[in-house]
């Protein structure tokens, strides 16, 4: 295992197959109970995709049971499982969520205000910074871990580097939505604020932001996905003990731990999944604008 960072996970912490698989069903069942008694609250995508990742961890832990796949190569969901709970009891995997969910954050609040801004200046005055929405076309299509490199050159390795190429990979889908949501505004609505004395800003709060904040949760979401990558990618590059997810995943490949690989993988996608759940939540608190 990782000698000084975690001691090897005992063989008695490993929950047993029929366990695993019994508390799936029961799990299921519970929530389809739930489902049936509170449709509100669970909603039928919800119920059949946690029916279908049931169904999946199933199959691979019995192939493995059955010993038709190497647990070397691909460890068991009981195995897997367990190591997040034992890295969790011992204090090794909060610190990598904290370090990764805090570059992650850091970055996407950064490309937020400055995609938001920047695109609503071109959006709104295109005539005068076509240019620049050109320069910016350009440069998305060069994919943020290829600026990694020149990052470690300018900033070193550490936070900066890092949440310099996660920003790059949120700013510029929340940039283009942006850009498309304030081209939605009607050249009418904007006459209209103006003709009973509103100015500028109100054109902003009034027209702009009700029309075209539908597009900027939609390219938060997506640049909050991208981000999730950058993140992961960026940290894969880090030599600090305790750096994030990715280093951890980074680590656990060259020591031959698939288990622990697996473990950060899975993390991540638990992460991401809540994340992008928490800004569609967002969504409810600005309905009344349109």
């Amino acid at each position: 295992m990782h000698g000084s960072y975690f001691p090897a996970m005992e063989r008695e912490d490993i929950i047993g197959s029929p366990l695993f698989i019994f508390i799936l069903l029961l799990l299921c069942v519970t929530l389809a109970v739930a489902r049936w008694l509170f449709p509100r609250a669970v909603s039928p995508s919800l119920l059949k995709g946690f029916l279908v990742a049931s169904g999946l961890l199933t199959v691979w832990e019995i192939l493995l049971f059955l010993k038709l796949l190497n647990p070397v190569l691909l460890p068991p969901p009981t195995r897997v499982f367990s190591n997040i709970v034992y890295l969790w009891s011992i204090g090794f995997l909060q610190p990598q969520i904290v370090s990764t969910l805090f570059r992650l954050s850091y970055a996407f609040v950064l490309a937020l205000l400055s995609a938001v801004t920047l695109g609503i200046l071109i959006g709104y005055f295109s005539g005068r910074f076509s240019s620049l929405e050109s320069l910016i076309d350009a440069a998305r299509l060069i994919p943020a871990p290829a600026w990694l490199s020149l990052a470690i050159l300018w900033f070193g390795i550490g936070y900066a580097s890092a949440i310099f190429i996660i920003w790059l990979g949120c700013f510029f889908p929340i940039f283009l939505n942006t850009v498309n949501g304030v081209s939605k505004a009607e050249p009418v609505q904007v006459e209209t604020v103006l003709t009973f004395g509103g100015d500028k800003f109100d054109v902003l709060l009034e027209v702009i932001l009700p029309v075209s904040y539908h597009h900027i949760l939609t390219g938060a979401r997506i640049g909050l996905g991208i981000g999730w990558i950058t993140v992961i990618t960026a940290e894969l590059a880090s030599v600090d003990i305790g750096a994030g997810l990715g280093w951890m995943i980074q680590d656990s490949r060259i020591l031959l731990d698939t288990t622990t690989v697996l473990s950060g993988i899975i993390v991540v996608g638990m992460l991401g999944t809540m994340t992008d759940l928490l800004l569609k939540k967002c969504e409810r608190f600005v309905q009344g604008w349109s």
